[in-house]
């Protein structure tokens, strides 16, 4: 993992704001499941918007994206309490194909802001995923209190750090990675956590 920057810490923003900027539409409906075990795959849509379907390019679940025994050693240290799996929509205006959102380390009820949240998405093209990235970083600098860059499986990655946590974006190839860590969860390093997720994920699901 290369970092290159100023010593201040930096990742994307809060865990709903990254979500929103970089897979921003849809009527997600996400679902808790059972402590260190993925929910099921579940979505609905408000009348009017596109019904999520299931897309052979993306995990089925969360264990699927990143199975527990890869997010605990990319973070160094065991994630307890629920997941959620988001199962996204199609958003033609930005040329996403697909999206699907995993949660971990939410409350024990299920409610409130998970410790660690992780985007796939897919795009009609490899332009239509590094413009998404573009954009999701120019949303977030309002709120952010750094920016520097990271290198991610080989591609450069943008990183912002914000008072509520640190989060990243990647894209590679026809699909972007985004993941948002609080700061509230303790590691050694909130940028390599971050970092060493995103490549996990990219190991399972990238081109």
């Amino acid at each position: 993992m290369t970092v290159r920057g100023s010593g201040a810490r930096l990742v994307l923003v809060g865990i709903a704001a990254l979500t929103a900027a970089c897979t921003s539409g849809g009527s997600d409906q996400p679902q808790a499941g059972a402590s260190r075990t993925a929910a099921a795959p579940t979505a609905s849509s408000s009348a009017g918007s596109p019904t999520p379907t299931p897309t052979p390019n993306l995990p089925g679940g969360c264990d699927q994206m990143l199975p527990f025994t890869d997010l605990d050693q990319a973070l160094g240290r065991p994630l307890f309490g629920p997941s959620r799996y988001v199962l996204g929509v199609a958003e033609p205006s930005i040329g996403r194909t697909g999206r699907v959102t995993c949660q971990f380390g939410l409350p024990a009820n299920g409610r409130g802001a998970a410790s660690l949240e992780v985007g796939v998405s897919t795009y009609k093209d490899a332009d239509s995923a590094t413009e998404r990235v573009a954009a999701t970083v120019a949303a977030l600098r309002a709120t952010a209190t750094s920016q520097r860059s990271a290198t991610v499986a080989g591609q450069q990655a943008a990183l912002i750090g914000t008072k509520a946590g640190d989060n990243l974006v990647v894209a590679q190839g026809d699909r972007t990675v985004a993941v948002t860590i609080a700061r509230t969860l303790h590691v050694s390093s909130l940028d390599k956590a971050a970092v060493d997720v995103a490549e996990r994920v990219l190991a399972n699901w990238g081109q």
